[in-house]
């Protein structure tokens, strides 16, 4: 007896909202997203794609070890981090390789629920801030400084700054980009939306990529990649007021998004064109966002298994699981995947 039929029955019914709507017609045309060229080196040491997503996952699971890794200890414990009052939970790991991953907690933190859930009041008010306006929370700070607590003894053990590395998922996934923009740490994010800080460029030369699924409206909660305008602000080809940090790879069925798409016209044409569009916005976002999804599309044995049974997992599959950070730049690149933030 499993979940999965149960999973299947309601988004059935949700694709079938949608039809009645006729948001499965032909959406309106979108503008191109630039891409990016990669025909740099690939021979760069890395952790893999499965590894970045494995942490990431694993800090939606209570007592939760991303498979193959260890924990990065100190004076006899793992170093972590945890404030209620902004929403900010991160683990540091070690790979087989001798690599450190910083991996950030998403909204709501899974599992740690049963434990501790009042922290998901301070994730969602992290999550608004950054959406409705231009300021940075402070789990981004926090973030920050926990990054630089690893940095700071990993180096006293003899590990060097290209040995350390950022992740996370949707909320952990904007702050590992935020991270990996104010240290420039490699790394790779999943699911993360664009954020209010900006640079020159926007790390489209970096070594930190976002990892985002066609259908899910998380990522698309930003300026350079188009689809909820106008409920975000307007979309800028390489950039806007709320772009990404470092290139983006899509993955899964573009004609995933095709009712997101439509949906977005609807808003702000009247109270109930708008709920259609909120409704049609969460109903994707939990079809797409889940780690689940991104693991089958990426190829990825998640480990631990995340929801295992919520989402669509239908589509292409992208054989990533087993690439490092340059690798997989150069495969979504040559496959036209590769995006410019």
């Amino acid at each position: 007896i499993g979940l999965g039929p149960i999973n299947d029955l309601i988004f059935a019914a949700f694709r079938e909202f949608e039809r009645i709507l006729g948001l499965w017609e032909t959406p309106p045309p979108q503008p191109e997203v630039p891409t990016l060229v990669y025909d740099g080196p690939t021979d760069l040491k890395t952790p893999t794609v499965a590894q970045f997503l494995n942490a990431a996952g694993a800090a939606y699971v209570l007592g939760g070890t991303p498979g193959g890794l260890k924990p990065f200890v100190v004076d006899g414990f793992q170093m972590s981090t945890i404030n209620i009052l902004s929403g900010t939970v991160g683990k540091a790991w070690v790979t087989p390789e001798g690599q450190i991953i910083i991996a950030y907690q998403g909204t709501t933190g899974g599992s740690h629920l049963l434990f501790n859930p009042l922290i998901v009041v301070s994730q969602l008010i992290a999550d608004l801030q950054v959406i409705f306006t231009g300021t940075t929370p402070w789990a981004f700070h926090d973030a920050y400084d926990f990054a630089q607590r690893v940095r700071a003894e990993a180096a006293e053990q003899g590990y060097a700054d290209s040995d350390i590395f950022v992740t996370g998922h949707s909320l952990g996934g904007w702050q590992a980009q935020y991270v990996s923009q104010r240290t420039g740490l490699a790394g790779i994010g999943f699911e993360g939306p664009g954020f209010n800080t900006t640079v020159p460029g926007n790390g489209a030369d970096s070594l930190f990529v976002n990892i985002a699924t066609y259908g899910s409206t998380a990522p698309i909660m930003a300026t350079d990649l188009p689809g909820l305008q106008p409920f975000m602000p307007a979309f800028v080809p390489g950039g806007g007021s709320k772009p990404h940090y470092g290139p983006i790879v899509m993955i899964g069925d573009p004609t995933a998004s095709t009712p997101v798409y439509n949906a977005a016209a609807l808003w702000g044409k009247g109270p109930v064109e708008s709920l259609i569009f909120l409704i049609d916005f969460l109903g994707n976002f939990f079809q797409y966002h889940l780690p689940g999804v991104q693991a089958y599309h990426l190829g990825v044995t998640p480990d631990p298994g995340v929801v295992p049974w919520m989402g669509t997992r239908r589509g292409p599959v992208q054989d990533y699981a087993d690439l490092t950070i340059q690798q997989l730049l150069a495969q979504a690149s040559e496959e036209g995947r590769l995006y410019r933030p």
